[in-house]
Order: structure tokens, then C-alpha cells, then sequence
């Protein structure tokens, strides 16, 4: 059997806000994934990551394979995800700080819970003119939960005095370096 899964792990430590959500209800890293394909007589042949982003998974069928007790590391976790909440907190109150003072146009990056989670968790919205998105099929459409109609990135290539506020995981710098390279190089992108 193979098969891959996001490496929740890494996306808790760094906290990167598409850890736990609609899409990813449950927190399963390398520890429980091990102990279920365990239960199901299934070993691990081997792990490749993505960066730290994904891991892909190489299993067999195994009869004889001595079963490991399950190990959550819920202490260990549990402060993470804490760290996770008082990281967003503060930097969300700094990014407000910062928006509040601009003179800068200021774009909001991701149609998707990457813009959900800041504007819920108290990003500033009044002050952000709209939600930008790469993917086709989201733009001219509204993103859930808010009045933002999606627009493409492409808005912004004979703009001047714009932000860009990404917070993207995994994805960035490739989001970034997109923007700014093929898009428009005067952009300020406030990236965390």
C-alpha cells in the first residue's frame, strides 16, 4: 500500500494555520499513523518527504509483526498548539498595528482558511480592499464567511503602494516569489 498525508507535525510546529480545520479534522502524525497500520498488520517499507509539507508512505502486509503501544505526545502537543494560539494572537494584533498606519493598499492572500483563520481570529478587516487567489475557480466568487469577492493576484501588476499579507504554510515562498517576480516587484509582501 502507498499513500501520502500532510505532515501535520511539522505543520503544528511551525505553525502553519491549515494543521487542524474543515479539511483536516484530526491530528494524525507519523506516531498514530504507525500504531494504526500496526493494528491492521500492515509495517512501514519506508517514508519520503515532501519538504514539510507531506510524507508518502510505503506499507506491507506484516503477520508477524510485534504491535508498539499508540504514543501521542499530548503534553508535547498540546503546548504547541497553545504556542500556535498566543503566535497568532500577537502577531495579528502587530499586523493590525501595522495595517492601521499604512498608506498602502493593503490585499489579503488566499481564498481559502488561510484568510478565514486571520480574519477570524481578528485581522483587521476593514482595512484589507480585497482577497486574492491564484486558482481560476475562486475568483469573481465570494470567500466563505466574509463579503470578499476573490480576485486574481494579476490585479496588482500596474499598482504601486500595495501589501500583500501571505500566510500561506508550506506554500510561501513559491506564493511570494510568484508575486513578486512575475507579477509585480514593488509589492510589500508581510509574510509570517
Amino acid at each position: 500500500m502507498v499513500f501520502s498525508l500532510p505532515n501535520m507535525q511539522k505543520w503544528l510546529e511551525n505553525k502553519w494555520t491549515n494543521c487542524l480545520n474543515f479539511e483536516h479534522t484530526i491530528f494524525i502524525n507519523e506516531n498514530v499513523i504507525e500504531f494504526l497500520l500496526q493494528q491492521n498488520n500492515f509495517s512501514i517499507i519506508d517514508k519520503k518527504y515532501f519538504g514539510e509539507h507531506s510524507i508518502f508512505i510505503r506499507a506491507k502486509l506484516d503477520n508477524h509483526l510485534i504491535k508498539m503501544p499508540l504514543n501521542l505526545n499530548y503534553d508535547a502537543n498540546k503546548k504547541l498548539f497553545l504556542e500556535m494560539e498566543d503566535y497568532y494572537f500577537n502577531t495579528i494584533k502587530q499586523i493590525n498595528a501595522r495595517i492601521q498606519n499604512s498608506k498602502k493598499e493593503i490585499y489579503l492572500f488566499g481564498a481559502h482558511l488561510f484568510s478565514q483563520y486571520l480574519l477570524y481570529k481578528g485581522l483587521k478587516s476593514e482595512k484589507i480592499k480585497n482577497i486574492l487567489d491564484n486558482n481560476p475557480n475562486k475568483q469573481g466568487k465570494r470567500l466563505y464567511g466574509t463579503n470578499y469577492i476573490v480576485q486574481s493576484p494579476k490585479i496588482l501588476q500596474n499598482s504601486n503602494n500595495i501589501m500583500v499579507i501571505l500566510c500561506a504554510g508550506a506554500y510561501n515562498d513559491e506564493i511570494a516569489k510568484d508575486i513578486q517576480e512575475n507579477i509585480n516587484s514593488t509589492i510589500e509582501i508581510l509574510k509570517f
